[in-house]
């Protein structure tokens, strides 16, 4: 499904995803203040359980995630996008784990407009730019930026926003940094009379790699 510009409300929120077979975070936001409205982990099975197995218990646990948040066809779903295939293996399931999301998500009629490029988090919320760098870089930075911009809202939300705890739930930090890229992207929709839908397209081609 998509959703017109028209239906956003001051109600409509967006659900944002870092996505993984073994725990995926998703951080919840209002569209209109930008203010995050909760946080919290999806975990699969252990992985002595077969694929299929693994996957159906996701699928029933992120239902009853969208259900309890109550998300609805005023809302948005946004996933974090693959990051490398130097692992296709993996990159496949999770791929999986974020079809899953998607598809629950439009069966509850929830638009779903595009996916973010992690390469985009990192230069427009952590300032890197050109080459990429270490994944413990990446990931300190990500949890000082959560730190000092969300640490108020986490606080309130009962979530300690010490470096400890954020560097625990690693996977809630990365969730809340795609959602934050996501408000921002939609509210620039929003001020320049575009759809929805198309501002993720331009960010798609932004980041589609060249062939030679």
């Amino acid at each position: 499904m998509t959703l017109p510009n028209q239906q956003i409300s001051p109600n409509s929120r967006l659900f944002a995803v870092d996505p993984s077979l073994a725990c995926s975070g998703w951080a919840l936001f209002s569209l209109s203040s930008g203010v995050l409205l909760g946080v919290g982990k999806i975990k699969a099975p252990h992985y002595e359980h077969t694929m299929a197995m693994r996957l159906a218990v996701l699928q029933k646990k992120i239902t009853l995630a969208l259900h309890k948040c109550e998300l609805n066809e005023q809302d948005i779903l946004i996933c974090e996008a693959q990051t490398t295939m130097r692992d296709p293996r993996a990159a496949l399931a999770v791929e999986q784990v974020r079809g899953i999301f998607e598809a629950v998500a439009r069966s509850k009629e929830v638009s779903v407009p595009g996916r973010i490029n992690p390469r985009t988090v990192h230069s427009e919320l952590l300032g890197m730019r050109g080459k990429q760098l270490a994944r413990e870089v990446i990931k300190e930075s990500a949890v000082s930026a959560v730190s000092t911009l969300f640490s108020d809202q986490l606080e309130r939300l009962g979530f300690p926003p010490t470096e400890q705890n954020l560097k625990k739930h690693q996977d809630i930090v990365d969730a809340i940094l795609v959602g934050s890229v996501g408000v921002s992207k939609i509210q620039s929709a929003l001020l320049a009379g575009v759809s929805i839908e198309e501002m993720f397209e331009q960010r798609r081609r932004r980041h589609r790699p060249k062939m030679a």
